[in-house]
């Protein structure tokens, strides 16, 4: 949906361990609206969680329906974004506000996301805000698996769902960093 973000001061919060080290949590709760990927929705059982990873959220992207529809009765307020090619059945998609599109926008993505074809779900939702023409975007939480999730400090799921993180990183940096509006806050 463009009228969430458009013309709207957008932080995107990724789910690296290194952003518990940073005191950002006002400054993200300062923007028009506040993006949540994934678990990174579910974050407050830390106590320091909202020092470093803020309080609001609004909008809440995710890979799969499936996985996070227990959830769905804790954050009724929140928005929520199915962003994945997982589970796009119709069971699934009812339950969110908006589908990530398939077509062009997913399919186009994929050859951007280097060897294996399968963007994040960070990938996924820095192409579709800025899609939606946000007067700025600040990026938070994202470091390209330097440090490890919090959702996955093990590394568990890059076996079963591998990524290209270099390849992910280098176009951020290249295409989407240079962009005027945007900014990493590591």
């Amino acid at each position: 949906m463009k009228e969430w973000f458009e013309g709207k001061t957008v932080a995107i919060i990724g789910n690296a361990m290194s952003l518990f080290d940073k005191e950002y949590g006002a400054e993200i709760d300062s923007h028009d609206v506040v993006v949540r990927l994934n678990k990174a929705a579910m974050l407050y059982e830390r106590m320091d969680a909202i020092k470093s990873h803020g309080r609001k959220t609004d909008v809440w992207i995710f890979w799969n329906t499936s996985e996070y529809k227990n959830y769905f009765h804790k954050h009724p307020k929140v928005k929520k974004m199915h962003a994945g090619h997982q589970a796009r059945f119709e069971a699934n998609t009812r339950l969110v506000d908006f589908v990530y599109p398939m077509i062009p926008n997913y399919e186009t993505l994929k050859r951007k996301a280097g060897n294996h074809n399968n963007p994040t779900t960070g990938l996924i939702a820095l192409d579709w805000i800025l899609y939606c023409q946000p007067k700025s975007l600040d990026i938070y939480g994202f470091d390209w698996k330097e440090t490890p999730t919090f959702t996955d400090p093990k590394r568990v799921r890059d076996r079963s769902c591998p990524h290209d993180y270099p390849t992910e990183k280098k176009y951020v940096e290249e295409e989407i960093l240079t962009l005027p509006n945007v900014r990493l806050r590591s």
